[in-house]
């Protein structure tokens, strides 16, 4: 793990300058992950994907080894059931379903070479192809009920740039975190969480963590998007829709040539199984310091969106201890509560208003 301050000291080199950096840049990539079941193979057995004939060393480092990741996962998962399959609907459904049945069954990664219907935050598609990107979700029981599952979020985002600094990246002081759910990558978006639950008995609380990562052709993924967002858009022109500005799309293979899938599950499934137990016990409160050390955008001029427009300007404190947002504004300090508002950089100019994003 990169130590706390060498995160302070990059989040400060990064602050002046990634305003105009995004601020040039204009594609989304959604926060990752899962929507529909699709049942024929979500219940189907499970075959290490890619099986059948011996792969190319480039195709195998696109392609998932399930022999490779149980036996690597042996150690730091040696209760947990893990799962590695072709294609499915959705891995967090898959998982939120065999939680509602029996409980029981956490802890489990599944992970997907394609998953056919994934989704991220307030059901938006997210854009991958098989090889170029990793999808999976693990299955989890936690004591208590939702309200001490608060800070998940960010305690899985502490955790998934922890794996991803334990891979050798060329410039692991680039990675970062958004409030609430993003990881950054030189300020594109490299990774997305998506948190669900279900009830898991008195006193407990199961919860599955989809996290999708992209691994290759960040402009390719951007493409996808500009296409959904398009074909999406409402027919009458004439009413204008505010547009919340993009977080470009990264991809690790800027800071590790040629990743390798099945290493990069290994060493995420790693720090997010060793967070989980960690996060069980002690909440939030164990990765404050953690994330405020890897927050991209504290000390930055931020706006902060809800449903197109702006809701308010100001600078990113930090968060507080239940994981909320704080910002500075002019009439003093706010708390953001809620994941469904997206955060932003102010471009320079600071002239975004009321009536609509750009």
């Amino acid at each position: 793990m990169m130590p706390k301050s060498e995160h302070r000291r990059s989040a400060e080199r990064r602050a002046t300058g990634l305003a105009a950096t995004i601020a040039a840049m204009n594609n989304a990539a959604p926060s990752s992950l899962n929507t529909a079941l699709d049942a024929t193979a979500a219940g189907s057995p499970e075959r290490p994907a890619g099986a059948g004939g011996e792969p190319s060393r480039d195709t195998a480092s696109r392609r998932l080894d399930g022999d490779r990741i149980r036996l690597r996962l042996s150690a730091a998962c040696r209760n947990w059931q893990i799962e590695v399959v072709d294609a499915t609907g959705s891995t967090n459904l898959d998982l939120l379903a065999r939680l509602r049945e029996n409980a029981s069954c956490a802890p489990m990664v599944r992970a997907a070479m394609q998953q056919t219907a994934g989704r991220g935050q307030r059901g938006r598609a997210w854009q991958s192809v098989p090889g170029d990107s990793l999808t999976f979700s693990l299955a989890y029981v936690m004591p208590g009920g939702p309200a001490e599952l608060a800070g998940l979020s960010l305690a899985t985002g502490v955790a998934v740039v922890e794996g991803l600094s334990d891979l050798p990246l060329s410039a692991p002081h680039t990675l970062g975190l958004k409030w609430p759910n993003d990881v950054l990558l030189r300020g594109g978006k490299l990774a997305g969480i998506l948190i669900e639950t279900v009830p898991a008995g008195p006193g407990r609380i199961g919860v599955v963590i989809g996290i999708g990562v992209n691994l290759r052709q960040a402009q390719d993924v951007a493409t996808r998007i500009d296409s959904a967002a398009a074909a999406s858009a409402p027919a009458d022109t004439s009413v204008a829709t505010p547009v919340v500005p993009a977080t470009p799309p990264a991809a690790l293979e800027s800071v590790l040539p040629e990743p390798d899938m099945s290493s990069v599950l290994i060493a995420l499934v790693q720090r997010l199984a060793a967070m989980l137990e960690r996060f069980a016990e002690h909440r939030f409160s164990a990765f404050r310091d953690d994330w405020e050390a890897m927050h991209t955008y504290g000390g930055a001029s931020i706006r902060v969106i809800e449903h197109g427009r702006d809701l308010l300007h100001g600078v990113a404190l930090g968060v507080d201890s239940q994981g909320c947002l704080r910002v500075a504004t002019d009439e003093g300090e706010r708390v953001i509560a809620s994941g469904e508002v997206s955060v932003r950089l102010l471009e320079p100019s600071g002239t975004s208003g009321a009536q609509g994003v750009r």
